[in-house]
């Protein structure tokens, strides 16, 4: 995690400090070594970049789309997320929304409640900063006749397609399975092994899932730092089975399958009678699953040539159809500055319906972000204790670790890690199951 360019005189304007994220402090970019500092003097910008050229290199299908009258329109917007980088890169200020959405006035009222000095790009919690520049390219463009666009849709479907081989290999291990423990619980961690392919690590540059998906999680498993996997089974298996399974998405693609994958298990053994996809609002973090993701993977899945595949998505789509997997409605929260434990103040209504799960289910690394709250905790501290309140229902989370936030983990362990690599924490190779009891 080491910048190339010289940023002494960046650093001392705007106050950065050359130092890690003193314990019990908010994440933030004004600390020179941290994950957010790189994340916004490297990551980031490479991520608006890639967008505005998305745009330059798509141009002739979009004026298909829009009409020749877009031209005007796909150059201004990338223009404007040029100036976004830039912005970023001078440690601009979080200014307020201006479009029309739904959800202006919420983030608005957030803003205003920050203090003017935690109200930059690097002075402001990285949470709350990074999603606020995703929340910013959605804006740009729907202030255009662009306006409704998955920008990261070209990117999330090569992500898929570069999977095939990999999906094919999972869905001829799983078409006959027992329901015991041992079944589900190497689902469970063939679904976290999956949350590596993450594009927004990468600033989108794709990730192919290479190898036996199940040898892989096999040999693994030295490396998952936290397996709560038996408490996840226990709190299905001693259900009656009429429960709601909420899984709050990550990545769409092999993730995405591999979410499907589990969810398939969970109604195919009476684990229970409905499983419900929560997936973003707005275009988030380059890979994140949005209503047509889902849409379109089904539909991938079906027209494949290969029988297995093929029929696996005529499945999924009857399970569809017949409401036994659900999108859950369209919902801002996912896609706001919010951490969860604010989730009952802020959004009482979706806490309520997650209340009602038998279980719910965070993928990814924002997900836990989210649940921690972007706050160096003290990597032994209690996962029900970083929660923080925040205990709707049963809860797990996995995550393949990418930032430099955890929690729960046996004393010593991050000592001996860090020892061995000192940027452990940002890889994806060390991953967490953990779990939270109502």
């Amino acid at each position: 995690m080491t910048l190339a360019q010289d940023d002494t005189d960046f650093d001392v304007k705007n106050g950065i400090i050359d130092s890690e994220t003193p314990p019990h402090t908010e994440l933030a970019a004004q600390y020179k070594r941290s994950f957010a500092y790189y994340t916004f003097r490297l990551r980031l910008p490479s991520t608006l970049e890639t967008i505005a050229n998305s745009l330059a290199k798509n141009k002739d299908e979009l004026l298909a789309t829009y009409g020749s009258d877009a031209v005007i329109d796909i150059e201004q917007t990338a223009k404007a997320i040029l100036e976004l980088r830039s912005n970023i890169l001078q440690n601009g200020k979080l200014l307020s929304f201006t479009d029309k959405e739904s959800d202006c006035g919420v983030w608005n009222a957030f803003l205003e409640k920050l203090p003017q000095e935690k109200r930059t790009y690097f002075s402001a919690c990285w949470l709350y900063a990074e999603c606020y520049m995703y929340r910013k390219v959605s804006s740009i463009f729907q202030l255009s006749r662009l306006a409704g666009l998955d920008y990261f849709s070209w990117q999330k479907q090569t992500a898929a397609q570069l999977s095939l081989d990999a999906m094919l290999a999972v869905a001829r291990g799983t078409r006959s399975s027992e329901c015991n423990a041992t079944t589900f619980q190497r689902l469970l961690k063939l679904n976290l092994w999956g949350n590596r392919c993450d594009l927004s690590i990468t600033s989108g540059k794709q990730v192919k899932p290479t190898g036996d998906a199940f040898d892989l999680v096999q040999e693994l498993d030295a490396n998952l730092l936290v397996d709560d996997t038996n408490a996840i089974w226990q709190s299905l298996h001693s259900s009656n089975g009429e429960g709601v399974v909420e899984i709050v998405c990550d990545n769409a693609g092999y993730e995405l399958y591999t979410d499907l994958i589990l969810a398939e298990y969970i109604i195919d053994k009476g684990l229970a009678k409905k499983v419900r996809f929560n997936a973003k609002a707005i275009p988030w973090f380059i890979s994140d699953v949005m209503a047509n993701d889902y849409h379109w993977t089904l539909q991938f899945l079906a027209d494949q040539p290969d029988s297995v595949l093929s029929e696996l998505g005529k499945k999924l789509k009857r399970f569809t159809d017949d409401g036994k997997f659900e999108l859950a409605p369209l919902e801002h929260f996912w896609t706001s500055p919010y951490e969860f434990y604010r989730m009952a103040e802020v959004q009482s209504a979706l806490y309520e319906r997650l209340s009602q799960a038998q279980l719910v289910l965070f993928k990814g690394d924002l997900n836990y972000r989210k649940l921690l709250g972007d706050y160096s905790w003290h990597d032994t501290e209690s996962f029900e204790t970083c929660l923080r309140g925040f205990r709707p229902s049963n809860l797990c989370t996995l995550r393949t670790i990418k930032a430099d936030l955890v929690c729960g983990l046996p004393q010593g362990l991050s000592e001996r890690l860090f020892a061995k690599n000192k940027e452990w924490m940002l890889t994806g190779e060390y991953g967490l199951i953990q779990f939270a009891r109502k």
